[in-house]
């Protein structure tokens, strides 16, 4: 009967804790690195730099989770790394879900701010065919019916333009505030299960 014999020189398999660790900083070093440029240079009292800056930060957040899920793993031996990490994704997770309130209040402000512009521009364009009406030598070759019909146009044109800025407003903020959350909840799961106490 034929036996196999292991050789003596035969390696453990690699652990796959240190190639995690290795990710998962290079997840995270990548993810802080974008955030630093995307936020300069900063300017904090515009809405539209905030959600601009948000929106960037939840497509990108994906890559902060995966990064602190593989650091996670790859140190739950270590119990002192294990809990600081543990706390970080749950500072995270709560700064997500509170990053969420800004975005519905700046989704809301530059939806007014966009309407506003739009009104403006509207009665500009408005009171030129107004002054067009009632100074008809100004401009002889346009028509009363032609000035009517810019009009109606105008106010056409400044209804759609404003549906179209909430509808995409609406759309962006659904998608930042979803991100934001879906992650923010993701940190927090993490947190929670890094401080649980390790089985024996």
């Amino acid at each position: 009967m034929a036996t196999t014999s292991v050789p003596q020189n035969f390696a453990a398999p690699y652990s796959a804790k240190p190639l995690c660790r290795l990710v998962g900083i290079a997840c995270l070093i990548g993810f802080i690195v974008d955030i630093l440029i995307l936020a300069l240079p900063p300017a904090l009292n515009s809405a539209e730099w905030r959600v601009g800056f948000l929106q960037q930060m939840s497509d990108r957040s994906i890559i902060l989770l995966f990064g602190t899920a593989l650091l996670l793993y790859s140190s739950l031996d270590y119990r002192a790394w294990r809990k600081q990490l543990a706390m970080l994704c749950l500072i995270l997770g709560v700064v997500f879900q509170l990053s969420c309130i800004l975005v519905i209040r700046d989704s809301f402000s530059l939806n007014d701010i966009a309407i506003k512009n739009i009104n403006v521009q509207a009665s500009q364009v408005q009171s030129q065919i107004e002054s067009a009406k009632t100074n008809p030598k100004a401009t002889p070759a346009i028509t009363p019916e032609q000035l009517d019909k810019a009009s109606q146009l105008v106010n056409t044109r400044a209804g759609s333009l404003k549906e179209n800025a909430k509808t995409g407003i609406l759309k962006t903020g659904v998608a930042i505030v979803g991100n934001l959350v879906v992650v923010g909840f993701a940190l927090i799961g993490l947190g929670r299960y890094g401080l649980r106490p390790r089985k024996s």
